[in-house]
């Protein structure tokens, strides 16, 4: 076992920082061997493994017939509570994973034996600028160096001998604006395309190209255009801008950007681009006269030598709900009415599943894979959703499927040439949205979203919360609605049908509740005729490709959201997998999950057949006792000063602090702050005395005076939860494993 000391090292380091034993040759990754993989099954050379990002492995030496057999190999410990959402990378018998703002580690893929380790020093402002915990999706190996995004923007391009820089590049335009990196980068025609996050906060989308070699910039396409009065970075925009109000609210950013899902194909010499949602929600604030807002919620196709665009498909025009067309894009062929296509294929958050015709983006089909209110059906001559009347929450509060989460989001999906299926990670949840009442105020580097919404149930992101009391009751919303209970699924779709072949829920102990839908994690897929995926309770199951039989369910104890791979070394197959959950709402602990039982440092875990149990760590103790506790401090705050400091957390905090009871939580349920935590209170928030632990300092944008009113809001809020005895919490369970 090796251990990595990862995000305190990230944010305490004087200078980026790599440690490393005796460097080994390069191992040789450049466009002809990634073409040409299927003569290595036992390698995984990207976070897909291949280019056609499939999370498909040729391998079968474990199959159907033996992965009940698998068990232990080996496991590395992070140093880190944050969620691990990449998938590692395997080339000459050396493991490569990313790790929570950019952390690399390169592993003995037999042994485990560290090599060496990489943490970049990191702004701590910018752990505050994430919507969703400051997670990396993953790096990209390309000839002899491992390039990383880092969190604060900064894109590394490390020697893959030793982990030492090669060269470092800021890949964002502003600063001031809430701009991070969270997504893996990805090579095309010996390039390093990455792309960034932050359309909650005030970015403007874009992807940029860099030499490989040197990290000089060779491109970069915005997603959408900036102030029309400034002129327009490239002609593309201008063709844009003509779907925007030309009194948008152009200050704002307006979002689209691309914080997750890229391809590339080489034959076709395109890279594909997934964009993301607006900012704010809604069209009828930032763009008041309406247009589909190009290129928000769009596929582009680029030409990866200068960045023009080929062609683009919009999945949702003029997003009002969130609905990111960033999730993970699967390239393949398709033999469809006799005639072989060559298709890109994404299940993006609206809740319909497009085939694409990758070389001209013409859609050939778009079906639903789970339940959609907003559009009836996409509509094939024009390509676009026809919208329903539930669609719109502009003048009342609407109840709308799927949810702002998506009917699937960032988790890896994945396809398998041999059974013709994608098995996607599916969320069955509505949310309620309405209109803000008050008159938008836009917050330089602060969140800006500004629609409000809620899910169907109980506690403070749910029925229970502020919000809840201004809204029609959930049976006056829900009536005529499709069942508003939430729910997680793995869906094994094919796409050539268009249909449901066969479906395994994934909700867990939480069906019911928000965390059913967060408990099923990315999907892997191989020629022995497996599908694996980790769960949030611990489990890491494999199911039988064709008909979803459950083979094997191995004890973690850890809780996993990240795509398993597989490689082979002397003739072993061998299974890993990042565990760790966070993001959103992995971030809270809950009874049942096994961040819960066993905490949530970061593990690597290889598995291999004849391997024993999983190593487990010690449970961690709960006060399980009913009822709140008493708050250590007195109410001290005035009406005015309660209610200012319910505004500025609602803006600053409860993105990440959403209060709700899970206790061991990587982010804390402030009502529960001790006596230490409440003297603290201003030189947390105004020092950044607990950087390390991943709470940034918040001095540039809040006063001492707004910090004051904060502080006291949540002290009121500590006291009402005690005397109501209100706390939303799940009662206790034992760790479930499915």
């Amino acid at each position: 076992m090796a251990v990595s000391f990862f995000l305190l090292a990230a944010l305490s380091a004087c200078t980026d920082k790599s440690t490393q034993q005796d460097p080994a040759p390069a191992p040789i990754v450049n466009q002809q061997r990634l073409q040409e993989l299927d003569r290595e099954p036992g390698t995984w050379l990207t976070g897909g493994r291949d280019f056609q990002q499939r999370y498909f492995s040729p391998l079968n030496s474990i199959n159907t017939e033996n992965v009940a057999g698998l068990g232990y190999a080996w496991h590395h410990d992070f140093d880190s509570e944050h969620g691990f959402e990449s998938t590692p990378s395997v080339v000459d018998g050396v493991l490569y994973a990313s790790g929570p703002t950019g952390t690399v580690v390169a592993l003995d893929a037999v042994t485990g034996q560290e090599k060496w380790s990489f943490a970049p020093q990191i702004d701590p402002a910018s752990i505050r600028r994430v919507c969703c915990g400051v997670v990396n999706r993953g790096l990209a190996i390309w000839q002899g160096k491992v390039f990383v995004g880092a969190l604060d923007g900064f894109l590394y391009a490390l020697n893959i001998e030793d982990g030492s820089i090669a060269w470092k590049t800021d890949t964002i335009t502003d600063h001031e604006r809430g701009y991070t990196v969270t997504g893996a980068p990805y090579i095309a025609n010996d390039l390093v395309i990455i792309g960034n996050a932050g359309a909650e906060f005030d970015a403007r989308g874009y992807v940029t190209a860099y030499e490989s070699t040197t990290g000089e910039q060779r491109w970069r396409f915005f997603t959408v255009p900036g102030n029309p009065d400034n002129g327009f970075e490239h002609p593309e925009l201008e063709a844009a801008a003509k779907t925007w109000d030309p009194n948008s609210l152009w200050q704002v950013g307006l979002g689209g950007t691309v914080w997750d899902a890229m391809a590339y194909d080489p034959q076709l010499d395109i890279l594909y681009v997934g964009t993301g949602n607006a900012a704010p929600y809604p069209r009828k604030l930032r763009s008041p006269e309406g247009g589909d807002n190009l290129y928000l919620a769009s596929i582009l196709a680029l030409n990866p030598h200068d960045g023009k665009l080929i062609w683009y498909y919009q999945t949702t025009p003029g997003d009002n709900w969130d609905f990111t067309a960033t999730q993970k894009m699967i390239l393949a062929d398709l033999e469809i009415e006799g005639e072989t296509r060559q298709v890109i294929m994404q299940a993006p958050k609206n809740g319909f599943f497009y085939v694409l015709d990758r070389v001209t983006g013409e859609l050939l089909s778009a079906k639903p894979y789970a339940v959609t209110t907003w559009a009836s059906h996409i509509d094939m001559d024009t390509g676009r959703p026809v919208e329903t009347e539930q669609a719109e929450y502009f003048y009342q509060p609407k109840l709308i499927f799927p949810s702002a989460a998506g009917a699937h989001n960032w988790q890896p999906m994945a396809y398998n040439p041999h059974t013709g299926l994608v098995y996607v990670p599916v969320i069955e949840s509505a949310a309620i949205w309405t209109m803000p009442t008050e008159p938008f105020e836009y917050i330089k580097g602060g969140i800006n979203s500004t629609s409000l919404y809620i899910f169907p149930i109980r506690g403070e992101w749910g029925l229970d919360s502020e919000l809840a009391r201004t809204l029609p009751s959930l049976e006056e919303l829900s009536e005529g609605q499709p069942d508003t209970t939430v729910r997680g699924f793995l869906r094994a779709w094919d796409p050539v049908t268009q249909t449901l072949a066969w479906e395994k829920e994934t909700s867990g102990p939480w069906a019911g509740d928000m965390f059913a839908f967060w408990n099923g994690g990315g999907v892997m897929t191989t020629a022995g005729g497996l599908v694996f995926q980790g769960r949030a309770t611990g489990a890491l199951v494999a199911l039988d490709a064709a008909s979803g039989e459950e083979l094997a369910n191995i004890d973690m104890a850890a809780g996993m959201m990240a795509a398993p791979m597989t490689y082979a070394i002397e003739g072993n197959q061998y299974v890993a997998i990042l565990t760790g959950v966070g993001g959103g709402i992995g971030q809270v602990h809950v009874p049942g999950s096994a961040a819960y039982e066993y905490g949530n440092k970061g593990r690597l875990i290889v598995l291999k057949l004849g391997g024993g149990d999983v190593p487990k760590r010690a449970r961690v103790e709960h006060d399980e006792s009913d009822g709140f506790p008493i708050p250590p401090v007195l109410r001290s705050g005035s009406e005015t000063q309660v209610a200012e400091g319910a505004d500025i957390f609602l803006r600053h905090c409860a993105k990440c602090h959403a209060n709700i009871d899970g206790r061991g939580a990587g982010i804390p349920d402030l009502r529960r702050m001790n006596a230490l935590a409440h003297s603290e209170f201003d030189n947390i928030v105004l020092k950044g005395t607990r950087v390390d632990r991943g709470m940034g300092d918040f001095s540039d944008l809040l006063s001492a005076d707004q910090v004051e009113a904060t502080h006291k809001y949540l002290i009121e809020l500590a006291w009402k939860a005690y005397e109501n005895a209100k706390a939303p919490s799940l009662p206790h369970q034992p760790a479930a494993r499915e």
